[in-house]
């Protein structure tokens, strides 16, 4: 978890242990990874310790981390998830309306994942495809529900965009539904 090795000073402040005990237990370890054939090894370097993959597993890590499921979304993706997310069932052109760019290939992104999926079609001309939130969508952002989403004014800077925001989400600006 930490960013850089650690030191033994540092994992003798953390543990309460002395730093020949740590060098000891850390010596063990080194050992113990090594006999087994881990895929995982303790190296020293920098003058720290840290937790490596074995280079002999290299590749089968790089097809984790460069697989779809491990990429961050980026930003166009996350915009679009919460588009969909707050105000599904929605169409392609109804997101790209709102972020005011072609979101085709957000959406694509965002299906190809999981975390988006048709969930209907809209009546009317041409039928377009209708997008919502999967249940992994829910898994992954730590959701029971879609209530459970926060209120969207909660990201707002303020009030101007909270009404640009309610305007497009709903069509409706808040002066006019206080009035």
């Amino acid at each position: 978890m930490a960013e850089e090795p650690l030191t033994l000073k540092k994992l003798a402040k953390v543990t309460g242990a002395s730093q020949d005990e740590i060098e000891k237990a850390l010596s063990k370890i080194e050992n113990d990874l090594a006999e087994r054939e881990s895929g995982i090894q303790l190296q020293r370097l920098s003058g720290g310790y840290r937790l490596y993959t074995h280079p002999a597993y290299a590749e089968y890590v790089e097809n984790l981390v460069l697989s779809a499921d491990y990429r961050r979304l980026s930003q166009a993706s996350l915009e679009t998830l919460a588009i969909i997310a707050y105000k599904q069932p929605i169409t392609r052109l109804l997101v790209s309306s709102i972020r005011g760019v072609n979101s085709s290939g957000a959406i694509a992104s965002l299906v190809e994942r999981g975390l988006a999926a048709e969930v209907g079609r809209e009546r009317g001309p041409g039928q377009p495809i209708l997008y919502g939130t999967t249940k992994l969508f829910l898994e992954n952002f730590g959701l029971n529900k879609l209530d459970d989403l926060p209120p969207i004014i909660d990201f707002a800077p303020d009030e101007a965009v909270v009404d640009q925001l309610q305007l497009k989400l709903t069509g409706e600006s808040l002066d006019t539904k206080e009035s």
